[in-house]
């Protein structure tokens, strides 16, 4: 283990077998902390969960539909079983799918809202009380740059990541009181395997880096960075805030990478993304 930040503190992170939650789950580890890794593809949890041991830290798996009450409740009391407390949240996982406002399928979008929004509902539900019980705690949860501002072919995963930035804000509120912190990430196209087919094909991933004024897709690692540093008591005073982590993509679009990506190419691209590939 590299550093002690996060030492004698046990973390849940949801989504955790790839991508954003992994890259996460592996750094809390690193920083000190037990780690429990949750998702639906169990396992891939438990692999995520056996690099932690390897590598000398403590982790727990396990499977979950964060969309269901019952899955949230039994991925707490797991992470209760196993380490008696609970500390960190990172409320990550998601899903995106292309469709339409006028043509695209309500069942589809149903299905995003409640992996991406009711899911960090419920999960702020679940892991609140056990947070009480250890005299407070920090939620982070994933949204997205697409919280912040809109975009086309994506309806649905466009209005539950400002869903997210909401229902942080109102979490913060309510948990204030409790010690207990809440807050977003908002990335931007990071290079995990919700980008499908494209997931480290360089053709594409250079293509949409010209959104960003980095001029270049993001790495799973630096959105965990942020994840810890706001799980950690370096942020003791934020709470309810929504950070980008988004290659400057939210200041302004395509300045620096050579161009915007226009909408036709827009499209054929987000149309390759799968729907049940967490972030």
């Amino acid at each position: 283990m590299s550093t002690s930040l996060h030492t004698g503190r046990t973390a849940l992170v949801t989504g955790g077998a790839s991508g954003l939650g992994r890259a996460t789950a592996l750094l809390l580890a690193r920083e000190g902390a037990r780690v429990v890794v949750a998702d639906l593809d169990g396992p891939g949890a438990d692999k995520v969960a056996q690099e932690i041991r390897d590598s000398g830290g403590e982790a727990g798996s396990c499977t979950v539909d964060v969309a269901s009450i019952e899955g949230n409740a039994a991925m707490v009391e797991a992470t209760l079983e196993a380490f008696g407390a609970l500390d960190i949240a990172y409320l990550n996982a998601g899903i995106a799918r292309p469709s339409t406002i006028r043509g695209g399928d309500v069942d589809v979008f149903d299905q995003v809202v409640a992996v991406n929004l009711r899911s960090v509902f419920l999960g702020l539900r679940a892991v609140v009380e056990p947070m009480v019980a250890a005299g407070g705690g920090s939620v982070v949860c994933t949204a997205s740059v697409a919280g912040l501002r809109g975009g086309a072919n994506m309806p649905s995963y466009y209005a539950s990541k400002h869903g997210v930035v909401g229902l942080v804000k109102a979490a913060a509120v309510e948990f204030a009181p409790l010690h207990i912190r809440v807050n977003a990430v908002c990335p931007g196209v990071i290079d995990t395997p919700i980008l499908g087919p494209i997931h480290g094909v360089a053709a594409f991933t250079d293509y949409l880096g010209r959104g960003h004024l980095l001029g270049r897709v993001g790495q799973p690692d630096e959105v965990a960075q942020l994840v810890s540093f706001l799980a950690s008591d370096r942020s003791s005073f934020v709470t309810g805030a929504a950070y980008p982590v988004d290659g400057g993509m939210s200041a302004a679009i395509g300045i620096g990478g050579g161009g915007e990506i226009d909408e036709e190419t827009a499209r054929k691209l987000f149309e390759l993304i799968p729907g049940d590939v967490s972030r």
